[in-house]
């Protein structure tokens, strides 16, 4: 029987805990990822890993005994019965596929507009405005690689690490920060979502437990509960990342990943600084647990200079870093990269071989043909500068009176900022009063493993120019003040 990892409790919920954990192990039971024979595990680990009592746990396996569903004995624990029929309702699903479905369909998002209500401001979508894509000069460096080197892009690479003028390319804008950058250093993938589940699979197993931030990257919840792995979450605030409960993160023994978002997080914009860089590097280093660094936006940096990566501070080669293309350039390519050590890139190739075979090689080329005429560069340096714009607009218009214990992020790159106002539940009330006026935002309760009430909400600037970040700013700021002069507002509804 595949490792079980335990289950989710909303503590906030007006269901007890001890329901919510018998329901958890009937839908198993049900489904049939649990089958007769199989153990639950012991009360004393579901106490522990659940932050419950045992009587709490007992309370719940009893449930599942009235049931009928399993039996209880000293000293053999408790057993899942065998029922008549169950076969035949067991679920033909995967626990992946049905983990995942399940997070599809309950993943809150950015509520939509009203009917016959007029787009103010888009501040919800994170994704490059396709408007301003140099398509011509993709079109041509497409043209150029099938002209002189189809038939051989056009069938297999047979490099499961990507097509090695693709990573030599790579290496050589990473060399500009890491002389010692080699293209065996490199593993291409197609987009950093891949590169995510790909280390996910190299370094977990269901049941693990990962460390990330909260709030956090809200695709990485979905990833982790097909994988049937646990959310450990650690504060990030403009204080930065919360180092004591990082470090009692890390040492607890079902741990066996980091996810760190350093530069640009998403939803809040924040980058941790050199010193807390260090700082994290120094705690993880005392440990073998690994670190995936998202660096998702690092190219859309429009203001200072780049802190030292957590990949290139980690002396014991554990870091791995994930970047794309697709927030700097097309995402429709769908190609990122991993960049790491040995350790932890040959079993990763491994992986990912038996995932997908490789990544296209004919885009890849192109990518590498695009770049080298300098393209790339010359839509880079014209997006950061509207970045640059954007940001600063809106600064002045949203972050010039916001009333006492509110606050707004003023990233150094990157798409997005984040607006947080004092009561817990706030932010959520923030993103249907503005959707209701036009302006869509993306409620901070997205961004919690959990799906818990929050006090923010997320502004992405790929979609809004200049006029329309003034316009929906400006009916932002009127309904924070709305907010915080009124009674504290939780939704009225989901956001689903």
């Amino acid at each position: 029987m595949p490792r079980q990892h335990p289950p989710t409790l909303d503590r906030t919920a007006a269901t007890p805990l001890a329901d919510q954990i018998a329901t958890y192990y009937q839908s198993q039971i049900t489904a049939g990822h649990l089958l007769p024979g199989d153990r639950l595990p012991p009360i004393r680990e579901i106490a522990e890993a659940t932050g419950t009592t045992r009587t709490t746990v007992q309370d719940a396996y009893k449930q599942l005994a009235d049931l009928g569903l399993v039996t209880g004995e000293v000293g053999r624990g408790t057993t899942v019965l065998a029922r008549e029929g169950a076969r035949a309702k067991a679920s033909p699903l995967s626990a992946f596929a049905e983990a995942a479905l399940h997070q599809q369909q309950e993943m809150p998002g950015a509520p939509s507009l009203p009917a016959g209500r007029a787009l103010v401001a888009n501040f919800a979508e994170l994704a490059p405005d396709g408007a301003g894509f140099p398509v011509d000069a993709l079109r041509a460096a497409m043209d150029h690689v099938l002209q002189t080197r189809g038939a051989e892009l056009l069938g297999y690479g047979h490099a499961a690490t990507g097509m090695l003028e693709l990573r030599e390319l790579l290496c050589e804008r990473a060399r500009r920060d890491e002389p010692a950058a080699s293209p065996d250093d490199i593993l291409v993938t197609a987009g950093a979502q891949q590169g995510l589940d790909l280390v996910l699979r190299t370094f977990c197993t269901q049941g693990d437990a990962v460390v990330l931030t909260s709030p956090s990257y809200h695709q990485m919840f979905g990833l982790l509960k097909a994988h049937g792995l646990r959310a450990v979450e650690v504060p990030f605030t403009s204080a930065g990342l919360d180092l004591q409960a990082f470090e009692r993160a890390v040492r607890r023994s079902d741990v066996r990943l980091c996810y760190l978002m350093p530069s640009f997080h998403n939803p809040t914009g924040r980058t941790l600084d050199e010193a807390q860089r260090r700082a994290l590097i120094d705690i993880a280093a005392k440990t073998e647990v690994p670190i995936l660094e998202d660096e998702y936006q690092d190219a859309l940096r429009f203001r200072g200079t780049p802190p030292p990566s957590l990949r290139a501070l980690d002396p014991r080669g554990l870091t791995v870093t994930v970047q794309t293309f697709s927030k700097g350039l097309f995402p429709g390519l769908r190609v990122g990269w991993v960049h790491g050590g040995p350790r932890a890139l040959r079993p990763m190739a491994a992986v990912k071989r038996f995932v997908d075979l490789e990544t296209s090689p004919l885009l890849q080329v192109a990518l590498c043909e695009f770049i080298k005429s300098g393209a790339m560069d010359r839509y880079l340096a014209t997006l950061n500068r509207e970045l640059r714009e954007r940001h600063a607009t809106l600064q002045r218009v949203l972050a010039r009176d916001l009333p006492s214990g509110c606050s707004l992020t003023d990233p150094d790159g990157g798409f997005i900022a984040w607006l947080e106002l004092p009561l817990q539940g706030q932010g959520d009330r923030l993103a249907e009063l503005a959707v209701a006026r036009g302006v869509r935002v993306v409620p901070g309760r997205t961004f919690d493993a959990h799906g818990h009430s929050s006090r923010g909400v997320r502004l992405s600037l790929s979609r809004a120019d200049c006029t329309q970040i003034e316009a929906g700013a400006t009916v932002l700021q009127e309904l924070v003040h709305e907010l915080v002069r009124g009674p504290a507002l939780l939704p009225t509804r989901n956001f689903l």
